[in-house]
């Protein structure tokens, strides 16, 4: 029992080694064998064993040799981009993105569709099946494997280790094996993350997190989702469900919300949410149309360019969403101390007419000294963040003892 156990112990304490080597040469390459013994404490023969079979297995190549410090000038190491790719997918209720990445995460091939959710479970798996295996088929060439498939979908995932999910706009579904199907269709691991906290892991990894600790990663489309990095780790909570700011009660007697509660912050600023208000704001103006569109027919979208273009009643409507999204910021940075804040998500095209108000608010309402010392910046990834934190969940396998989230 005891020679099993340190077998054991010894294939895990390599197999941690080998992607801590992996790591440090895909986020310090080109780097030296010597360099990575350093930042990865490890011993020289132990670096020379692991970078040689790394070369053998095609991860890592020789790139070049690097400056002297006194004797021979080192083999300079660095990851082969191509030697597996990943499929990132952010299944939305209007839209699906869909990327391949290189073990860089540098998107190789894009591509978005409609989605098909309003039809239904099954029309989506169908759907997916469809879009991911012309993609397999068609944008992996000129990859040594595929890693496998991350999903991101707008939906709490519970457990990190769980395929299925049961989306809160589609409540009629119950809980979708879509992880454990599209697995079993296409042959390939899949990993299945929620919207918000995919996009986290892509801007913390690859977007305008990269370098920082502790952030707080908002979206705000058809609903409102959050996540939380915390000293670097991906903060899930007991059951997987943290972040939900969504749901945090801004007004006590506000509209109803999809989850049965009145006053939520996403009853506020959700895509209907928002046009809702402006349509009560034009009626009782007494106007028929906002910018040639009516009333009747009035949707998000043509607020939003309604106000981009210079509308008063339009503009207000979305300075008042700002606000709204600053009261629920604040508590966020009162909760969690972030030294910043990523806004993403569709809503985010208003730019500083949702962008100011929410400074203005997060700075008025929270304490002080952690109002002064946090950031509010637009996300690096765009409305890609979620497909490419999708990829990123498969990616980190690779590398996942060194980066360790969580």
């Amino acid at each position: 029992m005891l020679s099993h156990r340190a077998g054991k112990a010894a294939s895990d304490l390599r197999r941690h080694n080998q992607a801590l080597v992996l790591d440090l040469v895909r986020t310090q390459g080109p780097v030296s064998r010597a360099q990575i013994a350093r930042l990865g404490r490890l011993s020289m023969p132990a670096v020379m064993d692991i970078a040689g079979a790394l070369i053998e297995e095609g991860l890592v190549r020789e790139v070049g040799v690097g400056p002297s410090s006194g004797g021979r000038r080192p083999m300079l190491l660095d990851v082969v981009p191509e030697a597996f790719c990943a499929l990132g997918v952010e299944v939305g209720t209007r839209t699906i993105r869909a990327v391949v990445t290189d073990l860089h995460a540098v998107v190789r091939h894009w591509t978005e569709v409609s989605s098909e959710m309003e039809r239904g479970p099954a029309a989506l798996q169908c759907q997916l099946s469809v879009l991911l295996r012309d993609m397999l088929h068609d944008a992996t060439r000129g990859f040594g494997g595929v890693l496998g498939v991350g999903l991101a979908v707008p939906a709490p995932i519970l457990d990190s280790t769980a395929l299925s999910f049961s989306p809160p706009s589609f409540p009629h579904w119950g809980e979708l094996q879509l992880g454990d199907w599209l697995s079993t269709e296409l042959k390939l691991p899949v990993l299945v993350e929620n919207d918000a906290k995919a996009a986290a892991l892509g801007e913390f990894l690859y977007g305008a997190g990269r370098g920082v600790r502790n952030l707080f990663y908002l979206i705000v489309h058809r609903g409102v989702g959050g996540a939380a990095i915390i000293n670097g780790e991906l903060y899930r909570g007991a059951d997987g469900g943290a972040g939900e700011i969504g749901h945090v009660a801004i007004e006590r007697d506000g509209p109803l919300c999809g989850c049965g509660q009145h006053g939520c912050l996403e009853a506020l600023v959700g895509r209907e949410a928002i046009r809702q208000r402006a349509i009560q704001a034009l009626r009782q103006s007494g106007a028929a149309e906002l910018a040639g569109c009516p009333v009747d027919a009035l949707g998000t979208d043509d607020i939003f360019d309604a106000a981009l273009a210079g509308d008063p009643l339009a503009r207000n409507i979305l300075i008042e969403t700002g606000q709204f999204l600053g009261q629920g910021l604040a508590t966020v940075v009162n909760l969690f101390n972030p030294e910043l804040v990523i806004l993403g998500g569709a809503t985010m095209r208003a730019g500083p007419l949702i962008l100011d108000p929410i400074a203005e608010v997060v700075q008025r309402r929270s304490m002080a000294g952690l109002a002064q010392h946090v950031r509010i910046v637009p996300g690096a990834l765009g409305q890609d963040a979620g497909a490419i934190g999708a990829a990123a969940l498969v990616l980190r396998q690779l590398f996942a003892p060194a980066v360790e989230l969580k």
